[in-house]
C-alpha cells in the first residue's frame, strides 16, 4: 500500500508542476524561446516533482514546500520565456494559491461528510487508500478544469501594469490561505469547508475587480491610440490630397511653364530656367519624399510629424529603417512613434528658438533601436516625470507609459534623459522574424 500511496503522490505532484508550465505556455507564448518543447517541460517537471516530495518527507504538509514550489517552477521557467521575472513569480504564486484553495475545498468537503475533524486529520497525514482514492480525483478535477479554462487564461490574465496590484492580491490571498489552514488543523471550526468556500469568492472577487480596473484602463489606452491613428491618416491623407491638388494644376499649367521655359532657353537664361523648373517641380519632390521604410503606417507617421516640424522650422534629421516580415505590430509602432515624436514637437514648441530633432532607427541583429533627440528646455528629470501638458489628461496622459507599456511587450527597454539642453529616448524591442 505504502508503495501505490508514493507512486500516487509523485504522478500528483508531476501533474501539478507540468500543468503550472503549460499555463506559462498559454500565457506567454508570444515571449517563447526557440528552444523551448514539450521534452524539457517534462524534464524540469520530472526534477520539480522530485524536490517536492522530498520535502513533502520531511514534513506531510508545510509553507516552505510552497515557497520551493515557486522558486523552482518560476526560476526554471525563465529558462523557457523571455520576459520578466516579477511576472513569472507572480503567475506561479497565483497558480499555487489557486490549487492550494482547490484541495482544501475538496478535503475539508469530504471530511464534513465523514467524521469531521479527525478524518480531515488522517486524510492530510496519513497514507491511506481513502486518500489515495481522493488526490487520484482531485488532480483528475484539476487537469478537466485546465483545459476548460485554457482557452480563458489568455483573456483574463491581467495587464503587466497591474502586476504589483495583482501581487498584492495574491499576498492577501497567500496569508488567508495560511490562516485557514491553521484553524483547519486546529479544528476550531465545524463550517471549516463554507468559510474555505467564502474565502475563495472573496479572493477571486478581488481578482475580478483589478481585471476590471485593468480592462477600464486598457479601453482608454485604445480609445486615445485610435484618435492618434485616425489623426495621423488624416494629416497623412491631406497632406498627399494637397500634393497631388498642386500636381494637378501643374500638369494643367503644363503647356504654358513649357513655352515658357522654351523662350528662356532660348533667351540663354540658363540660370532662370533651372530655377523656374525647380520651383514648378515642388510638388513632385514632396511626393517623392513620402516613402522611407515602406512600412504604410511608419512613413504615414513620419512623414506627418515631419510636416508639423518643417512648418515650425525646426532642422531634421531622419536615418530609419524597419525589418520586415516581422513580430512588430503596426499599430504598436504607431504608439511608440507617435508618442515619443509628438513629445518632441510639444517641447520644441515651448522654446524660443526653431531647434533640432534627430530620429534615428537601426536594425541591429534581432532588435530594432529606435533613439530620439531634441531641443528641450534643461532639467535632470527621469523617466516617471515627463508628464503630459495637454489639457485632456484623461486621454492625453498616457504619452511615454504607454511606450513603455508596448516596449515590455516586446521585452524590450527604454531610457530617458533630459541633459545640457537636450532630450533623448532610446527604445529597444527585440523582434522575430516571421516566415513568407
Amino acid at each position: 500500500m505504502i508503495y501505490i500511496y508514493k507512486s500516487v503522490n509523485l504522478i500528483a505532484s508531476f501533474i501539478e508542476i507540468f500543468l503550472l508550465y503549460k499555463v506559462y505556455s498559454n500565457l506567454l507564448y508570444k515571449y517563447r524561446r526557440k528552444e523551448n518543447s514539450l521534452k524539457n517541460e517534462i524534464i524540469l517537471g520530472i526534477i520539480g516533482t522530485l524536490i517536492i516530495i522530498v520535502c513533502n518527507n520531511i514534513e506531510v504538509f508545510s509553507f516552505f514546500t510552497m515557497i520551493i514550489f515557486v522558486l523552482y517552477t518560476s526560476i526554471t521557467a525563465m529558462i523557457f520565456y523571455r520576459t520578466n521575472y516579477v511576472v513569472l513569480f507572480s503567475i506561479s504564486s497565483f497558480y499555487l494559491l489557486c490549487l492550494g484553495y482547490f484541495d482544501f475545498i475538496i478535503f475539508t468537503s469530504i471530511s464534513r461528510l465523514a467524521a469531521g475533524h479527525e478524518s480531515f486529520i488522517k486524510l492530510i497525514t496519513e497514507p491511506n487508500g481513502w486518500r489515495c482514492i481522493i488526490i487520484v480525483g482531485i488532480k483528475f478535477a484539476w487537469i478537466v478544469l485546465y483545459f476548460i479554462l485554457k482557452k480563458y487564461l489568455l483573456k483574463f490574465f491581467i495587464n503587466w501594469k497591474n502586476i504589483h496590484a495583482f501581487i498584492l492580491t495574491a499576498i492577501a490571498g497567500f496569508l488567508g490561505f495560511v490562516f485557514l489552514v491553521k484553524q483547519t488543523f486546529k479544528g476550531t471550526n465545524n463550517d471549516l469547508a463554507g468559510i474555505w468556500l467564502l474565502f475563495l469568492l472573496v479572493f477571486a472577487l478581488s481578482f475580478f475587480v483589478i481585471y476590471l480596473l485593468s480592462e477600464i484602463k486598457s479601453e482608454k489606452m485604445k480609445l486615445y491610440f485610435s484618435e492618434m491613428q485616425n489623426k495621423v491618416w488624416k494629416d497623412s491623407y491631406e497632406s498627399i490630397e494637397d500634393i497631388y491638388r498642386r500636381n494637378a494644376k501643374l500638369y494643367h499649367d503644363l503647356n504654358n511653364h513649357l513655352n515658357a521655359l522654351h523662350f528662356m532657353l532660348e533667351q540663354k537664361h540658363v540660370d532662370e530656367a533651372k530655377e523656374y523648373i525647380q520651383r514648378i517641380g515642388q510638388p513632385i519632390l514632396q511626393l517623392s519624399k513620402v516613402t522611407w521604410t515602406a512600412n504604410n503606417v511608419i512613413d504615414a507617421i513620419l512623414n506627418s510629424k515631419l510636416d508639423i516640424l518643417k512648418e515650425m522650422g525646426v532642422e531634421t534629421k531622419v536615418n530609419v529603417e524597419f525589418p520586415q516580415s516581422t513580430n512588430l505590430q503596426p499599430n504598436d509602432m504607431c504608439t511608440i512613434l507617435g508618442n515619443i515624436l509628438d513629445n518632441a514637437i510639444e517641447a520644441l514648441e515651448k522654446l524660443e528658438y526653431p531647434g533640432n530633432m534627430t530620429l534615428v532607427m537601426r536594425k541591429i541583429n534581432q532588435f530594432l533601436v529606435i533613439k530620439l533627440s531634441n531641443s528641450s528646455i534643461n532639467n535632470e528629470r527621469g523617466f516617471h516625470e515627463f508628464i503630459t501638458t495637454k489639457a485632456d489628461k484623461e486621454l492625453h496622459g498616457w504619452g511615454l507609459p504607454s511606450v513603455k507599456s508596448v516596449v515590455e511587450k516586446y521585452n524590450g527597454t527604454i531610457k530617458c534623459s533630459n541633459k545640457e539642453g537636450e532630450f533623448t529616448v532610446m527604445i529597444m524591442l527585440f523582434y522575430q522574424e516571421e516566415e513568407l
